[in-house]
């Protein structure tokens, strides 16, 4: 059952979902295209770092301006969420890789709980842009 007031919160706790998706996926994205350097060490070594790097940049703009709009805005937490979850493996590979980008353990453990409160965020803005 829904408490009090609660349909009024609503759209606020949406605004506020796609105003930190947006952020975190814009900002995310102009820093991936501006210096695509510093992300170089989390790409695997089979990959084409630098078009890795360049194309999740745009991916992650576009998720972030989708965020904004309503009518596209379950789709921008849904695909934040889907690309944070993408993300996971290469937090998770810092536990065991000899050159981890994130040192200690700490940061990596960190970085990772980040992601899940993201993939979360992402699901939640996702389940209540639908309805």
């Amino acid at each position: 059952m829904a408490e009090p007031g609660s349909s009024r919160l609503r759209p606020i706790v949406n605004r506020t979902l796609a105003a930190l998706v947006a952020f975190v996926m814009i900002g995310g994205g102009i820093a991936h295209l501006a210096a695509p350097q510093g992300f170089v060490p989390l790409v695997p070594l089979f990959l084409p770092a630098l078009a890795v790097i360049m194309v999740t940049g745009v991916f992650q703009i576009a998720i972030g301006l989708a965020a904004l709009w309503p009518g596209t805005r379950a789709l921008g937490g849904l695909c934040f969420a889907l690309l944070c979850a993408g993300y996971m493996p290469l937090h998770l590979w810092d536990y065991v890789r000899p050159d981890p980008v994130f040192a200690p353990p700490v940061a990596a453990t960190v970085r990772v709980v980040i992601q899940c409160l993201f993939i979360w965020g992402g699901l939640a803005l996702w389940r209540r842009s639908r309805s």
